[in-house]
């Protein structure tokens, strides 16, 4: 390595060692204030909306519980609080109810790619299991991750848990955690998704539910907007709500849209779980945990399943499509309109061409010897 090569890579060495020493602390997610806190989102005529342990930013996106979708068009860091716009209701995929009772074990299905977990914020935890809100290196979110990973093997699905600590809970935890999402990758491809677990920072009651006659904890579905897969992260975030509202109504609590990365970049169908926040029981989070797996599930690979009410009744059989076939019945689509417009361009170009003869010779460069006797 020559002089000049040298004193370049010590000057990001130090540069790198700079940031870290003065990356501030956060709480939660994207939370960069000095002291705990939360912004609360409002509508326009100061309805409350919901409540967000992270920074947020004007032009996020919000889709409430109940499949409404909102703007953040303004935000006062003061007061902690933001106001969002009704943009208009979300169309959620559908999913199929069938007639009569169907044995949702019966069926076989091809579950290729495995399903990769990590943890950021490896020192989040629940208080009132864990007796802190944080413990450095080994959180209970990892209790949680592990109840998520364990569901998912259960119903034949390969998942990996990566244990890896990313501490200290500050600005450049997302950095760190980035390479174990790039060693997950490399190590277990083909990659069906990858998951980042969290839990929230807002209070308690926020997030309490009851699922299929249970009590637990909500789901928030975190998609970062400032990478190339949003698109295909918003399709599996909306077709994973979509089977829970059906099948086990009261799991997912919403879905927000942040003007982030979040690693989401590295794969496509990487998303953000919350499971509850640091002032529920670690326990009704590992039983979202398990619900949610059935959810991830059906909604990636299809196959049947028994609904059930929040009471813990049932409420009918469903069989969602696996989202590999989703995918490609819209590309199909888009197919088919490009051929359809290319066709509509084709027929314009004949028309003003005067007749397919007279196109035919100018896409070949070929004329007819009546065309060149014409000519003469």
């Amino acid at each position: 390595m020559s002089r000049k090569a040298s004193w370049v890579a010590a000057f990001c060495f130090l540069i790198a060692i700079a940031l870290n020493w003065h990356a501030p602390n956060v709480h939660a997610d994207d939370w960069f204030e000095e002291e705990l806190g939360y912004y609360t989102l409002v509508d326009e005529a100061g309805k409350e909306l919901t409540m967000m342990a992270r920074e947020v930013l004007v032009k996020d996106k919000y889709i409430s519980s109940d499949n409404k979708c909102y703007s953040v068009i303004s935000v006062d860091k003061e007061k902690k609080k933001a106001v969002v716009k009704y943009m208009g209701d979300v169309k959620l995929p559908e999913v199929e109810e069938l007639a009569g009772s169907v044995d949702a074990l019966a069926q076989q299905v091809d579950k290729r790619g495995n399903i990769l977990l990590y943890c950021t914020h490896s020192d989040e935890s629940y208080a009132p299991s864990d007796g802190t809100h944080s413990r450095p290196g080994g959180g209970g979110i990892f209790d949680v991750a592990e109840a998520f990973r364990d569901a998912l093997r259960e119903r034949g699905i390969n998942a990996v848990l990566d244990k890896t600590p990313h501490d200290p809970h500050d600005a450049g935890a997302y950095r760190r955690s980035r390479q174990t999402a790039i060693n997950l990758i490399r190590q277990y491809s083909p990659v069906a998704a990858i998951f980042d677990i969290h839990r929230d920072a807002v209070p308690g009651y926020v997030y309490v539910t009851r699922v299929a006659g249970q009590p637990m904890t909500k789901v928030r579905i975190v998609v970062g907007s400032r990478n190339q897969n949003r698109k295909a992260n918003e399709e599996l975030a909306y077709k994973i709500k979509a089977v829970a509202d059906k099948v086990y109504p009261g799991l997912i609590k919403d879905i927000y849209i942040g003007a982030g990365a979040y690693n989401q970049e590295l794969s496509p169908r990487s998303l953000i779980f919350e499971f509850g926040t640091h002032e529920n029981s670690k326990e009704s989070a590992q039983r979202s945990a398990r619900y949610m797996a059935d959810v991830v599930n059906k909604a990636m690979f299809g196959g049947t399943i028994q609904g059930k009410t929040q009471e813990g009744e049932n409420k009918g059989t469903y069989r969602p499509r696996p989202i590999d076939e989703e995918t490609q019945r819209g590309g199909g689509r888009g197919i088919l309109w490009l051929v359809l417009l290319l066709a509509f361009g084709i027929g314009i170009f004949i028309a003003l061409s005067g007749g397919p003869r007279e196109m035919f010779s100018k896409i070949t460069g070929n004329s007819s010897d009546k065309d060149r006797q014409d000519r003469e």
